[in-house]
């Protein structure tokens, strides 16, 4: 778990992010309603400077252009805090400002207002304003069941995401949205939807939909517009996702058989698969494995275990002792002990088969 410092630094940053989002919303509404807006503060401004004026010719007690603003103000939301006037030419302005006030409320002020102060009105305005304004970040293509896990790991190290997703009734958004995570809803093979979730400024782009031939559609437009961006998709033929890695130009295709299959090979051999990665051209595995009692492990030393099996231990638990994250090579296993390694699913097999099976006496 991230320590208090880094919590808040990520919490600095979200509400940086936040800020920066609600201005450039805030600039696309003023845009929006460029019309209305105009209009009343012509209004305002040209109600004040001619009340200023007539009001200053004719009372006995002048007053400021600051002051006159106000009182126009006051007058066309109808709350006057100045008396009515005995001159018909200064009456007038306590009819016409209301009625120019009821025109600028007709022309979309009520809409700007209530838009301005209620985000969740426009979720999805809001959500593209928060993706205009991030870099570096990392775009997932897809909120399956990979997808969704993809996230909570991303979200875990403090990255920040954009999805897109195609179904805008998708359960899981409600889920991601707690999370902070904008969500561009649309078809990611078109790039106004990928310019919307920061194509041009993404670090990364994850393709994981459940369609290899739509990954592959969306890859190919990704590279089209963007050369640079790194680029993992997924796969389910492990064949045709080599091919397509080179011809593309894609830095990791993942097939999930090919990432699965330790997975299921370590739970029929009894070690528990805690992940696969791949290195290059490579499918590497971290296992925990429980020193078993009267078996080739126990008594060996870490770094006898090592160099017969090409692996790594990368930790040490003893039993009912405290995690040691970097083993010394020349400790004894004993029964109970955890050791979690990292090796290619050959090395898992034999530790698995060979070494941590009783001995038969």
């Amino acid at each position: 778990m991230p320590n208090t410092a880094s919590n808040s630094v990520w919490r600095q940053r979200l509400l940086s992010r936040e800020f920066r989002a609600g201005l450039r919303d805030t600039w696309v509404l003023v845009r929006e309603f460029k019309g209305a807006l105009v209009f009343f503060l012509l209004t305002l401004v040209v109600g004040a400077l001619s009340f200023h004026a007539l009001w200053n010719s004719t009372q006995p007690s002048p007053i400021s252009l600051p002051e006159a603003l106000y009182d126009m103000m006051t007058i066309t939301f109808f709350q006057p805090i100045i008396d009515f006037p005995d001159e018909w030419y200064l009456q007038i302005y306590f009819f016409l400002m209301p009625a120019l006030g009821l025109a600028f409320l007709a022309r979309g002020a009520a809409d700007f207002v209530t838009l301005l102060f209620n985000r969740r009105a426009r979720q999805g305005e809001w959500e593209e304003a928060v993706a205009s304004i991030m870099k570096d970040h990392i775009i997932i293509c897809g909120l399956g069941h990979l997808g969704i896990r993809i996230v909570r790991e991303l979200v875990a190290l403090e990255e920040d995401v954009v999805i897109i997703e195609q179904k805008a009734d998708s359960p899981r958004l409600v889920e991601i949205r707690k999370h902070g995570v904008p969500v561009i809803s649309g078809d990611a093979r078109h790039v106004e939807t990928l310019e919307k979730a920061g194509l041009h400024e993404a670090s990364a782009i994850i393709v994981c939909t459940s369609d290899d031939l739509v990954n592959l559609q969306i890859a190919t437009r990704i590279r089209e517009y963007n050369k640079d961006v790194r680029i993992i998709m997924r796969m389910f033929d492990d064949e045709f996702a080599h091919k397509m890695a080179e011809y593309l130009n894609i830095d990791t295709v993942l097939s999930a058989s090919l990432l699965a299959a330790p997975v299921f090979a370590g739970a029929a051999t009894r070690v528990e698969i805690i992940q696969t990665f791949k290195v290059d051209h490579k499918v590497l595995t971290m296992g925990r494995v429980e020193v078993g009692a009267g078996t080739k492990l126990d008594g060996a030393k870490i770094e006898d275990v090592e160099d017969a099996l090409d692996l790594s231990v990368v930790l040490l638990q003893p039993s009912g002792g405290e995690v040691d994250v970097h083993p010394e090579e020349d400790c004894f296993l004993r029964p109970g002990d955890v050791i979690a390694v990292v090796a290619d699913a050959l090395a898992i097999r034999e530790l698995a088969t060979k070494w941590n099976r009783r001995i038969a006496r």
